[in-house]
């Protein structure tokens, strides 16, 4: 069903509203529409409704939400860590579909109706991980929308043959090619962007790129990526992920790479970890470079924290990031919804006429407060259809 009428809403906190979803898509928002034979109609019991949240970086295939609880052992270096993941990977009792499709209904509940997720692309695991994530979306692509990052986890230039599925891997599913720290783990910048830039630009595809080097490493591996995005035309197409070095380089530097981003057209998005500086979102934002909160590693062999939770991710950085205004807590909202659908080119993501009838409720007095004391998602509905409860996923 596609058809839904949601009766005694607040659309974004405002006057009292109903809104009427035929095919898919917004019909009408205004008080006391009529009904029409053969619409399911939903009273909304005053809650606020928003537009959906959006998930712009989670790894689906490395997931262990929803299992049994397993212990983190953290090695000193992002080297050991790839490796460890990939050691305790071999052995699990559990495979890739089954627990990808367990964190896609758990952010579904949470109210997110589209993700972003990073697939490992590997000479070892070659597409499986990408054919075993498709499979699991195939059962939840009703209720979520879902684009794929063929992702050289561990390593490209130092693993032959990975550049060659990654590409393979735009032919099977995913539309957007990776990348992972040039200098320190491929030790080779100049090859592995080169690379990374021909193959999207002769397939089509958009870039996001792991950027973890810190500070003046980071900077001058952002300053090659905006070289490449402005040579290949690519401004709008390109993102990169975590760029520590904007939260921890020298101040006269980092604001000078905030212009260059924004002149090249290059989003950022951040999972605001919380023992690492990170970006200056909001300055971001302010200064035009397209940006968004993520939950990237959570519940997996990385890291026990995390559920799936965007609204949780942005309470996170409106604490780390000092908001105190009602205008900064909304700001802070809008980092994972408005400008998540912005930075990944969602089309129809809103809560006006023709926009897709897709909405959150949520039971509470405004977006502000809703931030602050993050309720249950009191319903979800994706393209018209019921898809979560009470914060637990139905469809």
């Amino acid at each position: 069903m596609t058809d839904l009428l949601v009766t005694n809403v607040r659309p974004d906190g405002g006057e009292t509203a109903d809104i009427l979803i035929k095919g898919g898509r917004i019909a009408a928002i205004g008080a006391n529409l009529p009904r029409e034979a053969g619409v399911p109609v939903h009273d909304g019991g005053n809650a606020v409704a928003i537009a959906p949240f959006v998930e712009p970086h989670v790894h689906l295939d490395k997931i262990l939400w929803g299992l049994p609880w397993h212990s983190i052992n953290v090695p000193p270096s992002l080297r050991a860590m790839i490796d460890n993941e990939v050691e305790i990977r071999k052995n699990l009792p559990w495979d890739t579909e089954e627990r990808a499709g367990n964190l896609m209904r758990q952010c579904v509940a949470m109210g997110s109706t589209h993700i972003r997720s990073h697939v490992d692309i590997s000479s070892g695991y070659r597409l499986d991980n990408l054919h075993a994530v498709l499979r699991a979306h195939e059962k939840t692509r009703h209720a979520v929308g879902l684009e794929l990052v063929a992702f050289p986890q561990l390593g490209m230039m130092i693993d032959p043959g990975t550049a060659d599925l990654m590409e393979a891997a735009l032919d099977e599913g995913a539309s957007v090619i990776g990348g992972i720290d040039p200098t320190e783990i491929d030790g080779d910048p100049k090859g592995h962007l080169d690379t990374i830039f021909d193959i999207a630009s002769r397939k089509g595809a958009k870039i996001d790129i792991h950027l973890h080097e810190a500070g003046e490493l980071g900077l001058s591996a952002l300053k090659m990526i905006a070289e490449r995005t402005r040579a290949n035309g690519m401004q709008g197409r390109v993102v990169v992920s975590h760029a520590f070095c904007l939260g921890d380089g020298p101040a006269d530097a980092v604001d000078a790479m905030i212009d260059i981003l924004a002149e090249n057209g290059i989003g950022i998005i951040s999972a605001v970890p919380g023992e690492i500086d990170f970006p200056p979102m909001f300055e971001l934002a302010r200064r035009g470079v397209k940006c968004a909160v993520a939950s990237d590693s959570l519940r997996d062999t990385w890291n026990p924290h995390g559920n799936g939770d965007m609204l949780e991710r942005c309470w996170l950085l409106s604490y780390r990031s000092y908001c105190r205004t009602d205008e900064e807590l909304v700001a802070a909202l809008d980092m994972g919804t408005g400008r998540g659908a912005d930075l990944l080119a969602l089309e129809g993501h809103g809560l006006d006429v023709g926009c897709e009838g897709s909405l959150v409720l949520i039971e509470g007095e405004n977006r502000a407060q809703i931030l602050v004391d993050r309720p249950k998602r009191s319903l979800v509905v994706k393209r018209g259809r019921i898809v979560a409860r009470d914060g637990t996923w139905v469809a």
